[in-house]
C-alpha cells in the first residue's frame, strides 16, 4: 500500500514537469515564430535614450538683493544623429533657408556638439519661442525643441572681474574630468562663478526613455529631477560698483571700497573690463584674448605694481617701533640726498620737516634718511608683516602675490650685493617691491583698524546662511605708535599743502596717503585711505596704471566719493 502511493506521486511530478515544459515551448513559439517579426522590428527600431535636464544654476545677488547673475530660458533646435544620417544635408539646408540661420554655423554646431549617435545635438541656438515652434511645425519629428537655461549677466562689464562667467566643461574637459564634471555640464570660470561653483551649480537630472526610430516615445524607464543650485549674496553694493566704474571713465586702473572693520568688499572695479555675456554667446572672445589692454586681467588682485610713497607710513611705523625715530624731530629737506656719488631727488624742497609734515608733504628726502637709518632688513620685515608679499585670502581665484625684496633674494637671484641706493629706493616704495592694489589697501587699513590686518571677503551669505565670521590678525604694534602715524595721514588730506588736500571738502573726514610710482612709461598714481578719521568704517584704494600722477588718482577718488555722498549711499 505504501509502495503504490509512492509510485503515484512520482508519476504526478513527471506530468507537472512535462506540462511546464510544453507551456514554455508554446510561449517561445508565440514570441519567436508567430510574433517574431513584430518584436524583431521593435528591437531594431527602438533604443533607450537619456534626455538630460540641466540644473538651474543658483543666482548671484549683491548685498541689497539686486541680481548680478541668473539663468534665463533659451530655445535651441536639436537633432538626433542616428535619425538624420541619410538626410542631414537636405535637412540643414532647409533649416537654414527657413530660419535665416547660417548654414555654416549649423554645420559647425553639429560637428562641435555631436557626442554619440543617440544624443541630441544643438544645431540652432538661442532662438525665440515662436520661431522654434514654426520650425517644429515644418520639420516635424526630424528636429527637437530643446529649452535650456542660459547664464545672463545684467551688469555686463561692471561686475565681470569678480563674477566671472559660465561655460560647458567640454571646453576644458581634460582638466575638469578628474573633478567629476561631465562634458556638457556647465562650470564656472573666474570670479565667484568659479570660486563658489560647488554651491551654484546644482545637480543635473534626466529622463530615461525608450523611443523608436521616429523619435516617438514608446516607454518611460525612469527619471532624476534636476536640483537647483543655491543662491549667493555678495558684499558688493551694485550702485557703488557702478559709480566706481563711472569715476574711472576710460582710465586703466582700480577702485576698491571695503568695510574697515569686517573686510567686506563693497566695490571692486578693474578697468578696462569685459562683458561676461560674451563668453556665453561666444561673440568677440578672440578679441578679448588678444587685446593689448588685458581686459580679462583683474588688476585689483591679479596684477602687482610699485607701491610708491604709499609705503612711507609703514617705514615710519617701523622706525618708531625700533626707537629710530622721534616724530617731532626735524630733518632739513634740501630737495636731494647724496648717497656716495649718487643723487636722489625729492620732488620738492620742503625745508625742515618732522614726521607729521613729511607724511603730509610726502617728503622723499626725509624717508631716504629714515630708510638708511633703519636698514633694508627692517624695511623687508615691516613690508612682510603687513602682508605685502602674500595673497590676501580674498575669496576669488588666481590672486597674485606681491613681492618684497631682501638682501638674500638679491644675492641669490640677481647675483648682486645690496647697496645703499637699493635701501634709499626701497624706503619710498621704489625699486624691486611690487604689490597688488588690494594688498596695499589692506596695509593702510591696519591704521584704520588700530593694528589689525583684515582678511577681505566678497561672499555675504549662501541662501540664508551667513558666511564665516570676519578674520583678522593683530600685528602687535603699539596703538600709541599707530596713533602718531595716523596724525600724519590725516594731515595729508586736512592740512594746507597736503598732497591729498583735494579731498578736504568732502564730507567724510578722510585720512590717507598718495603715491606716484615711477615705472617704464608714465608713472602710476595711487591713493589709499580710510574714513572717517575717528572710528573709521571704510577703506578705499584708487590706483591708475600709468596714470601720470597721484593727483589724477585723487580726481577719481573725489568724483567717486562725492557722488556717493550726494546719493547718500554710505
Amino acid at each position: 500500500m505504501q509502495q503504490s502511493s509512492f509510485i503515484f506521486s512520482t508519476d504526478g511530478i513527471k506530468k507537472i514537469y512535462a506540462s511546464g515544459f510544453l507551456l514554455l515551448i508554446l510561449v517561445l513559439f508565440f514570441y519567436q515564430i508567430i510574433n517574431g517579426s513584430y518584436y524583431g522590428q521593435r528591437a531594431q527600431n527602438n533604443y533607450v535614450r537619456l534626455i538630460p535636464i540641466p540644473a538651474i544654476r543658483g543666482s548671484i545677488f549683491d548685498r541689497n538683493g539686486n541680481l548680478l547673475a541668473y539663468d534665463r530660458a533659451i530655445f535651441n533646435i536639436s537633432v538626433i544623429p542616428y535619425q538624420i544620417k541619410n538626410k542631414k544635408d537636405s535637412l540643414f539646408e532647409g533649416l537654414s533657408k527657413f530660419s535665416g540661420y547660417s548654414l555654416v554655423t549649423i554645420k559647425k554646431n553639429y560637428l562641435r556638439n555631436s557626442k554619440n549617435p543617440f544624443s541630441a545635438v544643438d544645431i540652432i541656438k538661442d532662438i525665440d519661442k515662436i520661431t522654434a515652434l514654426e520650425l517644429k511645425e515644418k520639420f516635424k519629428d526630424q528636429i527637437l525643441i530643446s529649452p535650456k537655461p542660459q547664464r545672463y549677466y545684467p551688469q555686463q562689464e561692471n561686475s565681470a572681474h569678480f563674477i566671472g562667467y559660465v561655460k560647458e566643461a567640454s571646453t576644458h574637459y581634460e582638466k575638469l574630468k578628474k573633478y567629476g564634471y561631465k562634458p556638457l555640464e556647465r562650470v564656472g570660470f573666474l570670479g565667484i562663478e568659479q570660486y563658489y561653483d560647488a554651491y551654484l551649480k546644482g545637480q543635473d537630472g534626466g529622463d530615461l526613455i525608450e523611443v523608436d526610430a521616429r523619435n516617438r516615445v514608446v516607454g518611460f524607464l525612469g527619471e532624476r529631477r534636476p536640483k537647483k543650485g543655491q543662491n549667493i549674496y555678495l558684499t558688493i553694493d551694485n550702485r557703488i560698483q557702478e559709480l566706481g566704474f563711472a569715476a574711472l571713465g576710460k582710465k586703466k586702473g582700480v577702485v576698491i571700497l571695503m568695510n574697515s572693520i569686517n573686510g567686506e568688499i563693497i566695490a571692486l572695479c578693474s578697468a578696462p573690463s569685459f562683458n561676461s555675456n560674451s563668453f556665453i554667446s561666444g561673440k568677440n572672445v578672440s578679441q578679448l584674448l588678444t587685446n593689448k589692454s588685458s581686459p580679462l586681467l583683474n588688476r585689483a588682485t591679479q596684477a602687482s605694481y610699485p607701491i610708491g610713497s604709499t609705503f612711507k607710513p609703514l617705514v615710519a611705523l617701523a622706525a618708531i617701533e625700533e626707537n629710530k625715530l622721534n616724530p617731532d624731530k626735524t630733518f632739513l629737506c634740501e630737495g636731494k640726498v647724496m648717497v656716495g656719488l649718487a643723487k636722489f631727488r625729492c620732488w620738492e624742497t620742503h625745508g625742515l620737516q618732522n614726521l607729521y609734515q613729511a607724511l603730509t608733504h610726502s617728503c622723499n628726502s626725509y624717508f631716504y634718511n629714515l630708510g638708511l637709518n633703519l636698514g633694508p632688513n627692517a624695511l623687508s620685515r615691516v613690508a612682510k608683516q603687513f602682508g605685502l608679499d602674500s595673497p590676501t585670502g580674498i575669496d576669488l581665484p588666481y590672486e597674485k602675490n606681491g613681492f618684497v625684496p631682501t638682501l638674500h633674494w638679491k644675492k641669490k637671484t640677481l647675483k648682486q650685493n645690496w647697496y645703499a641706493g637699493d635701501t634709499v629706493n626701497f624706503s619710498i616704495g621704489q625699486g624691486f617691491m611690487n604689490v597688488t592694489p588690494l594688498a596695499n589697501m589692506l596695509a593702510i587699513n591696519v591704521f584704520a583698524s588700530d593694528g589689525y590686518l583684515i582678511k577681505p571677503r566678497i561672499l555675504k551669505k549662501v541662501g540664508n546662511l551667513s558666511s564665516s565670521l570676519p578674520s583678522r590678525t593683530y600685528l602687535k604694534y603699539k596703538k600709541e605708535f599707530i596713533k602718531e602715524i595716523k596724525k600724519g595721514l590725516r594731515g595729508v588730506v586736512n592740512n594746507k599743502g597736503g598732497t591729498a588736500s583735494l579731498l578736504k571738502n568732502l564730507n567724510f573726514e578722510i585720512s590717507g596717503k598718495t603715491g606716484t610710482a615711477q615705472t617704464n612709461g608714465s608713472p602710476h598714481g595711487w591713493f589709499v585711505g580710510y574714513f572717517p578719521y575717528k572710528e573709521s568704517t571704510y577703506t578705499i584704494c584708487v590706483f591708475l596704471e600709468n596714470g601720470k600722477s597721484s593727483y589724477e588718482a585723487l580726481k577719481v577718488v573725489y568724483k567717486f566719493l562725492k557722488t556717493i555722498d550726494e546719493e547718500e549711499l554710505l
